[in-house]
C-alpha cells in the first residue's frame, strides 16, 4: 500500500493555506493602515510629522482660462496711489462766519471757532487733527466743558453740543473740514 494522500486531505490541506493567507493578509494590512495613521488630526499631536508627498509644480488645467496679457487689470496696482488733495485752512474771516452756527470750515490743531450764542455752545478749540480723527472742546460763560474726541466722517453723524451740531466731512493729514449747523 503506499502512503498517498487522499483528495479530501489535499483540499483541506489547501483550504487551511490559503485560509492563512487571507488572514496574514488582513493582518498586513491591518498594520500598514496603523502605521500610516487613520486617525483624525487634532493638532495635538507632538509626534513625528507623518509623510510628506511631493508637491506638482502649478499648472493650469485645461478647462481654465489663461489670462490674456493684452486685457488691462481692473483693480489699480498697489503701486498706484490716488493723490490727496490738500485742504487750505479757513482764513479768520471765514472762521468768524461760524459765530451765527452755520459754516463749512477747514480746520487745523489749535483753530478756534467763535462761540455761537443764538445755539448755546461754543467757543470752539480743535485740539487734534489726525487720522484718528478731530477732537474739539468747548467750556462756556458758566464753565461747563465739553469734549468731542475722535470726531470722524464715518461715525454715523454729527455731534450735537445744546442747540449745535458738527459734522466732520473729511480729514486729509492735519487738516480737517468741518460743517457747523443747527441741531433739529
Amino acid at each position: 500500500m503506499t502512503t498517498s494522500e487522499s483528495p479530501a486531505r489535499r483540499r483541506g490541506t489547501r483550504l487551511s493555506v490559503a485560509h492563512g493567507t487571507a488572514a496574514g493578509a488582513v493582518c498586513v494590512l491591518a498594520i500598514a493602515a496603523a502605521l500610516t495613521g487613520c486617525g483624525s488630526d487634532s493638532g495635538g499631536d507632538t509626534g513625528a510629522p507623518g509623510p510628506t508627498t511631493p508637491s506638482r509644480s502649478a499648472e493650469p488645467s485645461p478647462a481654465s482660462p489663461t489670462p490674456s496679457p493684452t486685457r488691462p487689470s481692473a483693480s489699480p496696482s498697489p503701486t498706484e496711489v490716488k493723490p490727496v488733495k490738500p485742504m487750505k485752512p479757513s482764513s479768520p474771516a471765514e472762521l468768524r462766519s461760524c459765530a451765527d452756527g452755520s459754516c463749512t470750515v477747514i480746520v487745523t490743531k489749535g483753530t478756534e471757532l467763535p462761540r455761537a450764542a443764538g445755539l448755546r455752545a461754543g467757543p470752539f478749540t480743535v485740539g487734534a487733527v489726525s487720522g484718528e480723527g478731530v477732537d474739539i472742546s468747548s467750556v462756556d460763560p458758566s464753565g461747563f466743558t465739553s469734549n468731542l474726541l475722535g470726531q470722524r466722517p464715518d461715525q454715523g453723524g454729527p455731534a450735537t453740543i445744546n442747540e449745535l451740531s458738527i459734522s466732520v466731512l473729511a480729514i486729509t493729514g492735519d487738516t480737517a473740514k468741518l460743517r457747523l449747523f443747527p441741531a433739529k
